[in-house]
C-alpha cells in the first residue's frame, strides 16, 4: 500500500474530502496533504531506511467547532501506523487552517516500501 493510500484510507471514513497535494476545487472544509522522503539510514553507502515527513492539512470555515474532528484525525493518523501527530494552528482570517505534522519510516524493497510499525 503506497503511503497515499494510507493516509486516504485512514483519513476518509471522517466524511470530508481528502486529496493529495493540492485541493483544485477549493473546497471550504476537506483534508490537504503532502510529504516530504528523506533517507535516514544507509548500510553499504546505499539507502535503506527512509523517512517520510507528512503534513495533513483540514481547512474549516471560521466559527465551526473543529475540536473533535482534529482530535479524531489525530487518532485515524495514529491508528494507521503514523507517528502520534503534532497539531499546529494556521487559521487565519480566510478561515481554520489546521496542520497536523507527523511521520512515517519504511525500507525499500523489490516491490516498493515496506513499511514500519
Amino acid at each position: 500500500m503506497t503511503l497515499n493510500q494510507r493516509i486516504i484510507q485512514a483519513l476518509t471514513p471522517l466524511g470530508l474530502p481528502v486529496v493529495p497535494d493540492v485541493d483544485t476545487l477549493r473546497r471550504e472544509r476537506c483534508f490537504v496533504f503532502s510529504y516530504d522522503e528523506a533517507p535516514t539510514l544507509f548500510c553499504d553507502n546505499v539507502p535503506w531506511l527512509f523517512t517520510f515527513q507528512i503534513q495533513v492539512h483540514l481547512f474549516l470555515p471560521l466559527g465551526e467547532n473543529g475540536l473533535e474532528l482534529v482530535e479524531r484525525a489525530a487518532q485515524a493518523l495514529a491508528a494507521s501506523g503514523l507517528s502520534c501527530p503534532d497539531v499546529v494552528d494556521a487559521t487565519d482570517e480566510n478561515g481554520q487552517h489546521k496542520v497536523l505534522e507527523c511521520e512515517a519510516q519504511a525500507m525499500k524493497g523489490e516491490e516498493g516500501y515496506v513499511w514500519l510499525p
